[in-house]
């Protein structure tokens, strides 16, 4: 029996696809194991999420009512000192917060209008070149 080859076993090919069955039914498992871990964890970081976006709206809600009260009291406080009337007072500080504003939007046009990524793009331009050129 040295030089005769022996007919493949059926019982061989059989054990082999159930291996293969096996291996892929544990993948399977193993797959739809993480899969629902993934939805459980999913579910609480939603949750953990939830929660820390109703504390930001509610810190920005705080931190308006805040800001305008500090001002109602400060100009309270200097219209009581100084006899002036608080509604010159008010329409000041209105108008200082307007041109806060407008100066801040300002800064965002000019801002907006300086180019960004410029190394980057000028890479891509680069090799956009080259590769042009080696056709």
């Amino acid at each position: 029996m040295t030089g005769t080859k022996s007919p493949p076993n059926e019982r061989s090919a059989s054990g082999l696809s159930v291996h293969l069955l096996a291996l892929l039914a544990s993948l399977t498992g193993y797959i739809r194991a993480r899969l629902e871990l993934a939805g459980i964890e999913g579910k609480e970081a939603a949750a953990i999420y939830l929660k820390v976006a109703v504390c930001l709206v509610l810190a920005v809600l705080f931190l308006a009512f805040g800001y305008a009260f500090l001002w109602i009291g400060i100009l309270a406080l200097i219209a009581a000192f100084s006899h002036l009337y608080w509604g010159w007072l008010v329409l000041a500080v209105g108008v200082l917060h307007l041109l806060g504003i407008a100066g801040c939007v300002w800064m965002v046009f000019v801002l907006w209008k300086k180019p960004v990524f410029s190394a980057t793009l000028e890479e891509f331009r680069k090799d956009q070149e080259w590769l042009n050129s080696h056709k």
